[in-house]
């Protein structure tokens, strides 16, 4: 049960710590991402956006595409498939079917995944079409470099 004045995606152990976000990256399989970041930039269907401190409640649909966070003086880089993004109070959710870090994706394999993305055993049984595994199989290969 949710407790009185707690919003339904916050954290109930007591929120943020100031002047950062809250990022839960989610997949049926695995939480991707569990921590905190300073900024993120994320890709929507129609173009990338960035959520800082503070951003107003929203909900957006993802597209394939590139998601990165600001922790410090770092950034961490992750391949997305489509989904959702959720943000209240700070508190950021995304649900896709599909993410997977920069220094978890081999530069090589994310190559030969691009020209033959159905073979990949991390998205069968995802809901993505082959046109947008091959989209995804070319992000993973772009975010791999990026990350290095």
């Amino acid at each position: 049960m949710r407790r009185p004045g707690v919003p339904l995606m916050a954290d109930p152990t007591g929120g943020t710590v100031d002047g950062q976000l809250t990022v839960r990256i989610l997949t049926p399989e695995r939480i991707a991402y569990e921590g905190p970041a300073d900024s993120l930039v994320a890709t929507a269907y129609d173009g990338e956006f960035g959520i800082l401190p503070g951003h107003a409640p929203m909900m957006v649909v993802l597209g394939i595409g590139e998601f990165r966070l600001r922790i410090g003086g770092r950034y961490e880089w992750f391949a997305i498939g489509e989904g959702f993004l959720h943000v209240l109070d700070d508190v950021v959710t995304v649900l896709t079917p599909f993410a997977e870090s920069a220094r978890e994706i081999d530069v090589e394999e994310a190559r030969r995944l691009e020209l033959t993305t159905a073979e990949n055993p991390l998205l069968h049984g995802t809901i993505l079409g082959d046109e947008q595994r091959k989209r995804l199989g070319k992000i993973r290969a772009q975010v791999a470099q990026k990350g290095r």
